[in-house]
């Protein structure tokens, strides 16, 4: 068995609808063949910084062009280990995941990169989200900076 490192960036996305917050998480089939919501994130490339990948990921996975999306803040670095079991060999992965509030202000409607697992998406609202098992204890990191979503 061996280890590696990787770094990923993504975004809590919002947007204000009827005076409302709205949070865009993806419907994702997960190694295990079971549907999970995740928010939008990936790899940071060689050369990349975390903000530039967080936009770049977001716009990939959900087709909102990086135009209407703005980074409001940074909101936190996870560190994460798990076994890659879909992979050869197996490896362990020390993953840091650096996660940024990130306002989505246009009016398309989001398509999910369907050659990644991701299956739909849908809007919800803070309160929604904490009824949710969603990674990274997401209610905790919303609800932590509701101030923010203006």
């Amino acid at each position: 068995m061996w280890k590696r490192y990787e770094k990923s960036s993504g975004g809590v996305v919002y947007r204000i609808k009827n005076n409302k917050v709205e949070i865009l998480l993806l419907k994702w089939i997960n190694s295990r063949w079971q549907e999970d919501y995740v928010i939008p994130k990936g790899h940071i490339e060689e050369g990349e910084i975390a903000s530039e990948a967080a936009l770049r990921e977001i716009e990939e996975e959900t087709w909102l062009a990086k135009k209407d999306l703005r980074i409001i803040k940074f909101l936190t670095k996870l560190n994460y280990t798990f076994t890659a079991g879909y992979l050869e060999d197996n490896p362990v992965i020390d993953k840091d995941v650096y996660l940024f509030l990130v306002k989505y202000c246009g009016d398309d409607t989001p398509r999910v990169q369907k050659s990644e697992r991701f299956v739909d998406y849908r809007w919800f609202t803070p309160e929604e989200i904490k009824t949710m098992w969603i990674r990274f204890n997401l209610h905790k990191i919303v609800n932590k900076n509701l101030s923010y979503f203006v």
